[in-house]
Parts: C-alpha cells; sequence; structure tokens
C-alpha cells in the first residue's frame, strides 16, 4: 500500500507517542505488591522486559500475564488496583511523551492535518493522557475502547475516519494490534520502530521516532529547522 500525503494520521499512544517505559515497571511491581498483599493471591513479580512486553496491548492481555493461569480471570481487580496510581503518575506533572512528539503534533496542525489518537485502554486511563500529559490539546480526536459504547482498534480507525470523512488517513503506531486494525480498514500502516516486536516488514513504512523522517515518509513539509 502506498503512501500518499494524508488528511488524517491516526496515533497509538503507548510507546508510540508516549513513553510508557520510563514508569510502567516499578510502577506495576508497586500494584503487584499491593495486589497480593489485598487478595492473598500468588503473582509473578516481572522484571522490566516482561513487564514491558504488555505494553499496547488491552484488557486481559495487559494485566493476564501478571497472574498464575489459575487466577488469570481476575484480571479486572488487578487493574482496579493499579489504575488509580497510573492515573496519579500522568497526572503527576512529569512529560513522558517522546522527544519530538509535543512540536510534531504542533507542525502537523500548522499543516491541517488532523490528527487522532487510537488506543488500546479504557476512557480514564485515556483521560489522564488527554489532560495529565495533554494530548487532548494537542490533537484533533481521541479514541479508546470505550468510544461509542465500546469498539476494537480497526472501530476506533472507522471511527476517526467518519469524524473528519478523512480522504487519505494512515494509521502511526509499534505493535502488532495497531497494525492488524490498520489493515482491516484498508488503511495504510507506519511503524514506529522498536525491539518489542519487528513488523516493518509488513509494513508500509518505518519510522525511527525522529518528526522530520515521519513528515518525509509522509510527503509533509519538515519542521522548521529540520
Amino acid at each position: 500500500m502506498s503512501l500518499e500525503r494524508p488528511d488524517l494520521i491516526v496515533f497509538d499512544v503507548d510507546g508510540t507517542l508516549h513513553d510508557a517505559f520510563a514508569w510502567w515497571a516499578p510502577l506495576i511491581r508497586r500494584g503487584l505488591a499491593r495486589f497480593a498483599e489485598l487478595t492473598g493471591l500468588p503473582v509473578l513479580m516481572p522484571d522490566d522486559r516482561t513487564a514491558c512486553a504488555v505494553v499496547g496491548m488491552k484488557d486481559a492481555g495487559v494485566w493476564g500475564p501478571f497472574l498464575p493461569e489459575e487466577h488469570r480471570h481476575r484480571w479486572p481487580e488487578l487493574r482496579k488496583v493499579v489504575l488509580p496510581m497510573e492515573v496519579e503518575e500522568l497526572n503527576s506533572g512529569r512529560d513522558y511523551l517522546f522527544a519530538g512528539v509535543r512540536p510534531l503534533l504542533a507542525h502537523l496542525r500548522a499543516l491541517d492535518v488532523r490528527t487522532a489518537l487510537a488506543s488500546n485502554c479504557r476512557q480514564t486511563y485515556l483521560d489522564a493522557h488527554r489532560f495529565g500529559q495533554g494530548l487532548g490539546a494537542l490533537t484533533d480526536a481521541q479514541f479508546c475502547l470505550d468510544s461509542a459504547g465500546g469498539v476494537d482498534k480497526a472501530g476506533m480507525l472507522r471511527l476517526a475516519v467518519e469524524a473528519f470523512a478523512a480522504q487519505r488517513p494512515v494509521m502511526v503506531g509499534d505493535r502488532e494490534p495497531d497494525l492488524e486494525a490498520a489493515r482491516q480498514v484498508g488503511m495504510p500502516f507506519v511503524w514506529r520502530r522498536n525491539d518489542r516486536c519487528d513488523i516493518g516488514g509488513e509494513s508500509d513504512a518505518v519510522w525511527n521516532g525522529l518528526p522530520a523522517q515521519l513528515c518525509e515518509l509522509l510527503l509533509l513539509a519538515p519542521p522548521s529547522g529540520e
């Protein structure tokens, strides 16, 4: 699928715009310790790499791997314990967006390219990004699993296209679910290179994280000074 100058860019959040890896591993270990204390259930305390492997997945795919097989159905209980910790971290005043993301989004707006978020999370977590990290003001629309009464990531992409009557949308993400969703709706996909998966060969382009390179890939004018 060839890339054209887009009129809409839909970004995944964690691992694409947001450096969740800067805080997730120690936080999930604290959350697991608290969960074990409250429930008496055994938990699997992950190292950093194991913890970060779930970033970008959804619901049971995020929480279940930290529980023994026979208790994985109790992942909503673990999420209930950890979610307030996540929200507090994202609202702490620390900037967890990858370097260059804020000026990139501002530049895309100046070029009159619409931007949207599509995240495999629930509304409470997305709101922490919208307000605590400022992504609500930096993008034109934000979608999650709770949008429109419940959608998957492909559904989020469809909502974004419909919202702006986009003719040339593109998806930018870092994990397999992002690629799968883009393919489901027939949207070009740009993979943000990372070491958690390797889907560059299946993607339409590979982004190294630099704003100027993404603009070049999408046939857009580069940010000033780059």
